[in-house]
């Protein structure tokens, strides 16, 4: 067999399965450059020498002959555990964010290029990390990636991950690499490995799925593509091929498995959802790594600590970060992004664009935004009208504005509404708010992690290195506290700005933790924070030496 060690080694682990269950051959396994089918296996001693032909083993007569894979029930198998609402395509994602025409073409125009280099790369990185804030456009951007990717037929699968919607299995791992096999063998460019993978469905009556990551993915992937690559003349080189996987930092744990018995659960280790995000990025790094695997991984998520630290250690080799930044003008897009909307408004309400809302308005709304695409879409739903607004755009609901020129004023100079039960109504950063209370409560400590944020903007001049000396009562509590929220604000702070206050990428996030009705439990007032840090202000006072109050400026740095 032609391949490298790493392939005789993948393939291994399959070759002893299908004869697991029969004595072994006794005798010298020689090279073999045909196809095997073994359609009966009940030989208990041969010696196969070299064979340049086809060996076809089976009883004769074909009475005890081996059935063919029933394609049916293997499919069957195969299907329970396909995530089909993460396909880029699926119906599931109908909604999702696209860029507009004309939006994010720098960031685009990166990526692709970097794809269709293939191997003409010199630097041979075959992983892109794409990352940035919270409500950069990520999953906006893989989306129009892979829609362009499909339309070239260079997309061999995608994942696209997702914990706030769509169905239980994008929230977690499990279904991750039945998905992409699924997609694989159905690729025009992978002929051959649909063949593959339902035998092995088949023949093992999906026991495969009850296996590790790795072994799934090395069975169901790796292996029909090495097997593939050996039966196809290699010096014919398909397109380049691209594997897109977005919202990593969104996959999380099994929660209480109810096919898990509880004795079970209780004599394994507790595991984070960073341990299955790691485990993920394994994966793909060791696929990346094989020669036999041809295409090119995209992988998108937000700077989380545990996603990061891979990055800049395992994955560094063959790994290209695409952050971002301003380097990518997000506001030129973003202004973009408002013209075309307020045009369609103006359009359905006949009003001349040039009248309303007017060039320093939407330079207002694009600086709010802070290159954060969220906020634009949202804010613009919000302005449009409500989609589940039964009573129309003709009326005022709740004393909420009825028109889209009365919803921009709301916008602008926005002031709680309450319904009720005293929560907040009609609140038109709804989805934003959502995010924002979720990364909140993936912290290990969300009401330490609070405390450390309000005590940030009081006063908002406290330098980094002031906070912590008067804050952190044991080494490591900042990273602790702030450490898990990096998509909002940089947690990794040079000595440089160590003299500067905490930064924050989105600054509708810092009215969000000052506003009651949209940081629901976890707010707290300004008394409540200012008692917090006199109370650690005394705390830390033995760490501090006489002469440190010398070095203190005249002004603000009293709390």
């Amino acid at each position: 067999m032609s391949g490298t060690k790493l392939d005789a080694h993948i393939l291994h682990d399959t070759q002893e399965d299908s004869s697991s269950n029969h004595p072994a051959a006794h005798g010298t396994h020689h090279h073999y450059n045909g196809p095997v089918n073994f359609t009966q296996y009940n030989a208990t001693n041969g010696v196969f020498g070299d064979n340049h032909g086809t060996i076809d083993q089976r009883t004769p007569g074909g009475q005890n002959e081996r059935k063919p894979v029933d394609e049916a029930e293997a499919m069957r198998y195969l299907k329970q555990n396909v995530a089909a609402g993460a396909i880029h395509d699926s119906n599931e994602r109908c909604d999702a964010p696209k860029c507009m025409e004309e939006t994010r073409v720098a960031v685009q125009e990166d990526i692709m290029s970097w794809i269709d280099a293939g191997d003409h790369d010199g630097q041979s990185k075959k992983i892109m990390w794409v990352t940035g804030p919270a409500g950069t456009g990520k999953t906006a951007i893989l989306g129009t990636i892979a829609d362009t990717c499909k339309e070239k037929g260079t997309l061999a699968a995608s994942f696209f991950f997702s914990a706030f919607s769509g169905s239980v299995d994008r929230r977690t791992k499990r279904c991750l690499v039945p998905t992409l096999a699924f997609q694989l063998m159905e690729h025009g460019g992978t002929v051959g490995t649909r063949e593959h993978v339902l035998s092995l469905v088949a023949r093992d009556q999906g026991m495969i799925f009850t296996k590790n990551l790795k072994e799934q993915f090395i069975a169901m992937v790796l292996n029909p593509l090495l097997i593939r690559a050996q039966e196809h003349d290699s010096s014919v080189r398909a397109a380049p091929r691209i594997v897109i996987i977005d919202g990593l930092d969104e996959c999380n744990i099994v929660q209480n498995d109810p096919a898990d018995p509880a004795h079970a659960r209780a004599q394994v280790r507790i595991r984070r959802k960073e341990d299955d995000q790691r485990e993920i990025l394994s994966i793909l790094l060791f696929a990346a790594t094989n020669p036999s695997f041809p295409f090119r991984i995209l992988i998108a998520s937000r700077p989380e600590l545990t996603v990061r630290d891979f990055f800049a250690t395992d994955g560094k080799a063959c790994t290209r970060e695409l952050f971002l930044d301003d380097k990518y003008d997000p506001d030129a897009d973003i202004a973009l992004f408002y013209d075309a909307k307020f045009s369609t408004i103006c359009r359905c309400l006949g009003i001349r664009p040039e009248e309303w809302p007017g060039k320093d308005t939407k330079l207002t709304l694009v600086r709010n935004a802070s290159g954060q695409f969220v906020y634009a879409a949202t804010a613009m739903r919000y302005i449009e009208g409500s989609q589940h607004s039964t009573e129309g755009h003709e009326r005022e609901i709740a004393g909420q504005p009825s028109t889209p020129y009365r919803r921009l004023e709301h916008i602008l100079g926005l002031t709680p509404s309450h319904s009720r039960d005293g929560k907040s109504s009609h609140n038109p950063l709804e989805d934003l708010d959502a995010l924002y209370r979720l990364l909140l409560e993936t912290c290990p400590d969300p009401e330490l992690s609070m405390k450390w944020l309000r005590a940030t903007q009081i006063p908002r001049e406290s330098p980094v290195w002031l906070l912590r000396l008067v804050l952190q009562v044991s080494p490591g509590e900042e990273q602790y506290a702030l450490g898990p929220l990096s998509s909002l604000l940089p947690t990794q702070i040079s000595e440089e700005n160590l003299q500067k206050p905490y930064s924050f990428h989105h600054k509708s996030f810092l009215d969000f933790i000052a506003d009651p009705t949209r940081c629901g439990k976890r707010f707290l007032t300004k008394e409540e924070s200012l008692t917090w840090v006199a109370q650690r202000f005394f705390q830390t006072l033995d760490k501090r030496k006489p002469s440190f109050y010398a070095t203190l400026p005249l002004t603000n740095t009293c709390f």
